[in-house]
């Protein structure tokens, strides 16, 4: 069965390094140099993750972002 995840994705500007994050699946997170190595790595977590989640028999919720948006302070 396939399943679509939501992954956010950021840039370190400092260390150009590039983070994932799966927001349905806490704890579930990658990084790499660029951003083809981060999908392959994050694909990779996804899949470990919920291998685990299965395991231990806890059900993965599949949610959806609904937007990104910047606050001033």
């Amino acid at each position: 069965m396939v399943r679509a995840f939501d992954v956010v994705i950021e840039k370190d500007e400092k260390t150009a390094q590039f983070y994932a994050s799966v927001p349905s699946l806490p704890g579930c997170y990658s990084h790499a140099d660029n951003i083809e190595d981060l999908m392959e790595n994050i694909r990779e977590a996804i899949e470990l993750h919920l291998e685990v989640m299965k395991e231990k028999k806890l059900k993965a919720e599949t949610g959806s972002v609904i937007g990104n948006v910047k606050v001033m302070v």
